[in-house]
């Protein structure tokens, strides 16, 4: 797939994405756009979306992340992230950010745990 943001790897039924670069307003509109398109081309049923290495979501990439999650619900598929920060957990927390459509996970083993729960 040509133009992908980040690198993502199909375990099973599932594609794992690991973000390890700083996400900004443009930059999480092309990841949204690059997971629905893996998800239709894979025949994905859950996305698990590392955010371990980020340091900052602000009210944006986190808006475009739960409507990523929306889209994929609607396609058939589970959206979990997972590595949440403390600082980032306290950012979004102060800004009444919820995170739609989402499920979250301390970690990738929990995550994958949650999605073989789900199905």
């Amino acid at each position: 797939m040509r133009n992908r943001v980040v690198p993502t790897i199909k375990l099973y039924d599932y594609l794992i994405v690991p973000i390890q670069i700083e996400l900004d307003d443009a930059t999480v509109e092309k990841l949204q756009l690059q997971l629905l398109n893996e998800i239709s081309e894979k025949n994905i049923k859950g996305i698990i979306i590392d955010v371990s290495m980020v340091d900052v979501i602000d009210s944006y990439i986190s808006f475009v992340l739960s409507e990523t999650a929306g889209m994929a619900k609607a396609m058939g598929c589970y959206t979990v992230i997972c590595g949440i920060q403390p600082a980032v957990a306290l950012t979004l927390a102060q800004m009444g950010v919820r995170l739609r459509d989402i499920f979250t996970a301390r970690n990738l083993e929990d995550a994958i745990d949650m999605l073989n729960n789900l199905e």
